[in-house]
């Protein structure tokens, strides 16, 4: 089943987790897990001596969806904040505080105050670029770029105090908030685009996704992208049983 196709019963599950409500306005967003893999990750210090044993993660790659239910086109930014909740059973859920350094982790996005160079203020789309997306009325959009997420699987921190994973079904969802327009920009281009659609800024939420994580682990290798490019990051070094 496609993803566009799975929405409706997505969303409805969704329903289920007790987590804040959307701003929602017609917008919906259904997710799946494309990708799952584990690893052996490295804590990165400044003295490689004094460097953590290796531990394992799981790393998720998401796809995204949106879908307008509403009579007119929307035209949101394509860059936005994302919040991860986590939980080990069905009900309310937990924010999952990301790794720092993993997956590229970005601070959150300042106020668009002004359009940038490559969009042209009489079109959204035209020229094409990457800062905004149409959603046609009663139609969706699938997102290219990919939500990648790295959890923990047993792994012990003084500061943190992530759960152990191992034999457990993870179930986890996304809220998505696109990237905010200054009031007078938004203003400008709800006059200036009123023919394509109107400018949407607001968070949706996802359906919640599950992933059953064994609990004997198969056999991993090291983390080989970002900061785990690590020589050492072994199977042997990981320091729990």
């Amino acid at each position: 089943m496609s993803l566009c196709a799975a929405l409706g019963a997505a969303m409805s599950a969704a329903m289920a987790a007790s987590l804040p409500d959307s701003r929602n306005m017609g917008l919906s967003a259904a997710a799946r897990i494309t990708e799952a893999n584990y690893c052996f990750a490295r804590t990165r210090g400044l003295a490689p001596e004094r460097q953590p044993p290796s531990y394992l993660v799981l790393r998720l790659r998401i796809q995204v969806a949106y879908l307008n239910a509403g009579t007119r086109p929307l035209i949101i930014p394509v860059e936005h904040d994302r919040t991860v909740y986590e939980a080990l059973k069905p009900g309310a859920m937990n924010i999952f505080r990301e790794l720092p350094g993993i997956d590229g982790i970005r601070p959150s996005l300042k106020l668009m105050k002004e359009l940038p160079p490559k969009v042209s203020a009489d079109n959204p789309g035209d020229p094409k670029n990457d800062y905004f997306a149409v959603i046609p009325a009663h139609g969706d959009i699938v997102t290219s770029l990919l939500e990648e997420i790295t959890f923990p699987v047993n792994h012990k921190m003084i500061l943190r105090h992530d759960p152990d994973l191992r034999g457990h079904r993870l179930y986890l969802r996304l809220q998505l908030k696109q990237q905010e327009l200054s009031p007078e920009l938004e203003t400008d281009l709800s006059d200036r685009w009123t023919r394509f659609g109107v400018p949407w800024t607001g968070n949706v939420m996802t359906n919640v996704m599950t992933i059953d994580v064994p609990r004997q682990i198969p056999q991993a290798n090291p983390c080989v992208d970002g900061p785990f490019e690590t020589p050492g990051n072994r199977q042997e070094n990981l320091g729990a049983k």
